[in-house]
């Protein structure tokens, strides 16, 4: 029986009082064989208040000690599958024992597999702010890191298991920027998307343009991008989620949180580290997540307002600037009013 998730990261973690309390808290993921968990189901009968199929392999189990309330979240480790190989290998992918809610010995999955158990499914929005916080924190307790073969063929079982479960297309790049671009809004446009990436540059032009080997289609190449320097690179993760939280979200106000600028932020860089592209751009705002985080630029909305206050913008035909957010006209709307 492996335990993996949460419950086996915060055995990783110093013990600090959240930690502790999280702890606490959290539910249990397990990994077990079919013989196991036929024999647990038994044993444990008088404490699981309700056991239900949620896939073809994995049950939910609500369980009752003591008037308190345990989720497990149960694995079944059937031949050919990511779940089948660690339970083959317990001894060299796990490292400590713990305790279950009812006494049970689990075996906690390793930093490493955990990592690499967050990292095949961060290419999918599910649960994702919450999986590639816990992927960098595991990041950074591994340092420099190299997966060894065990851990390689584990990747490969996990990712191909996501890929088959979440069935996720991405977009065609290899079209022009306008018909890219315009296939993908399902709310009002506003503004033409380049433009919006011009008034969101950091520098005299937006950083896509120093990667695009043809101007009008929205491919761009791999090798250009590398050849920039680091920070253009976040830089250019950065101007997507700018463009992608004003254009989608903001400007349209879209969405529950469309008020919330950092939040809108947040859900675009999701947008691209997810459905919006696939390959090494994908990848690379996943390994960089925190980066574009941490040079957030709280002001992204003004810079947008003051670019239609002083005309460096200009709406599509028909649009009524008076139907924008606030947020947007706060610098012209005192004076147009």
């Amino acid at each position: 029986m492996i335990v993996i998730g949460s419950k086996a990261l915060l055995v990783h973690l110093p013990l600090t009082d959240e930690v502790v309390e999280r702890r606490m808290k959290s539910d249990f993921d397990v990994i077990m064989t079919p013989e196991e968990f036929v024999q647990w189901s038994k044993d444990k009968s008088s404490y699981i208040q309700s056991l239900v199929p949620t896939k073809e392999n994995k049950y939910k189990a609500v369980i009752v000690l003591n008037g308190v309330r345990k989720v497990y979240e149960i694995e079944l480790g059937f031949d050919g599958t990511s779940a089948k190989y660690l339970l083959d290998r317990v001894e060299e992918v796990t490292d400590y024992v713990i305790l279950g809610f009812l006494g049970e010995h689990m075996h906690t999955l390793s930093l490493p597999h955990l990592m690499l158990t967050k990292k095949s499914h961060l290419i999918y929005p599910v649960h994702f702010e919450k999986s590639i916080n816990d992927y960098h924190l595991i990041k950074s307790y591994l340092g420099n890191f190299e997966p060894n073969e065990t851990m390689n063929e584990y990747y490969a079982l996990r990712s191909q298991e996501a890929k088959e479960r979440y069935k996720q297309r991405t977009p065609k790049l290899n079209v022009t920027t306008e018909d890219f671009f315009s296939s993908k809004l399902n709310v009002p446009h506003y503004f033409v998307h380049d433009d919006i990436h011009e008034v969101m540059a950091h520098h005299d032009e937006p950083v896509y343009k120093k990667m695009q080997p043809d101007p009008s289609m929205a491919w761009c190449a791999k090798d250009m991008f590398f050849a920039l320097p680091y920070e253009m690179q976040v830089q250019a993760v950065q101007e997507e989620a700018y463009v992608i939280s004003l254009e989608r979200y903001i400007i349209p106000q879209y969405g529950d949180n469309h008020a919330d600028h950092f939040e809108m932020y947040k859900n675009a860089l999701k947008r691209i580290c997810t459905t919006l592209c696939s390959g090494w751009f994908r990848e690379f705002a996943i390994e960089n997540y925190p980066e574009a985080i941490k040079r957030y630029n709280p002001n992204f909305v003004d810079i947008l307002s003051d670019a239609i206050f002083y005309e460096k913008i200009k709406p599509l035909d028909g649009v009524n600037l008076n139907d924008l957010p606030r947020s947007l006209k706060k610098a012209w709307y005192v004076v147009n009013a």
